[in-house]
């Protein structure tokens, strides 16, 4: 054989990935480009091959790499305390990962779980039967429910930070107020909705919606116990996997 063919490469798998963090917090999604990820390990793009077949197996396994420790925290956290406050900080412990990267939201919604997901979603599941009483079924679908909420709040949240980077308010929810005084029709109740909560993309909503799915499964909890059934999850099991 020649040197070439049996040369070992001297990136390993993880320090590629933790590269491609760094510049997904730098370029963002779009930006993130194997050619790019090359230059800035500096190499040549075809020895990211060596652990990547495409762009899409990177993004699979950086998404990976940044909730594996998250997953494991909220399996291992439940003893001795409620389930509403076990779900509460899944839910906050969840945005603030997703937005402690540029695109986070929208990179894990792009991905699929690896094989090694799959044992820490088994302890979410497992967890959450644990502090609840319920089976497995209506134990995953609770946290897709979950997980579904965030990561949407998240992907509007992104979009927000990005718009008002391109033209600053003075308050985070002056755009919408500006484009009401723009209708044709008045907005009455629109324009009391506003002025009650603020920005409809802030804390409040967040928690709000929170509160909503928690009291939801609160009463799909109770109507388990008193049926004694346990709906299967038709669901992706990506959406509680990440």
């Amino acid at each position: 054989m020649t040197a070439s063919l049996n040369r070992v490469p001297r990136l390993d798998r993880e320090q590629v990935i933790r590269a491609a963090l760094r510049l997904l917090d730098e370029a963002g999604l779009d930006g993130l480009t194997l050619r790019r990820l090359a230059a800035e390990l500096d190499v040549q793009a075809p020895a990211l091959y060596w652990h990547f077949a495409n762009k899409q197996q990177l993004l699979d396994h950086m998404a990976h790499m940044m909730t594996q420790p998250w997953m494991h925290t909220i399996s291992t956290t439940t003893a001795g305390r409620r389930w509403e406050d076990w779900l509460t900080e899944v839910a906050c412990t969840y945005r603030a990962l997703l937005l402690s990267h540029r695109d986070g939201a929208r990179l894990v919604a792009s991905t699929r779980p690896l094989p090694d997901s799959l044992p820490l979603l088994d302890s979410c599941i497992a967890a959450f039967q644990q502090a609840t009483g319920c089976g497995p079924g209506q134990a995953l679908q609770c946290l897709i429910t979950l997980t579904t909420f965030v990561r949407g709040f998240v992907l509007d949240e992104e979009a927000e930070l990005y718009r008002a980077q391109e033209r600053p308010e003075p308050q985070p929810h002056q755009g919408t107020k500006r484009t009401a005084a723009r209708t044709p029709q008045p907005t009455p109740h629109l324009d009391a909705a506003m002025h009650g909560i603020g920005s409809p993309n802030g804390e409040g909503t967040f928690e709000y919606g929170l509160h909503l799915i928690v009291d939801g499964i609160r009463t799909a909890l109770h109507r388990h116990t008193t049926s004694g059934n346990d709906g299967e999850a038709t669901s992706d099991v990506h959406e509680a996997a990440v």
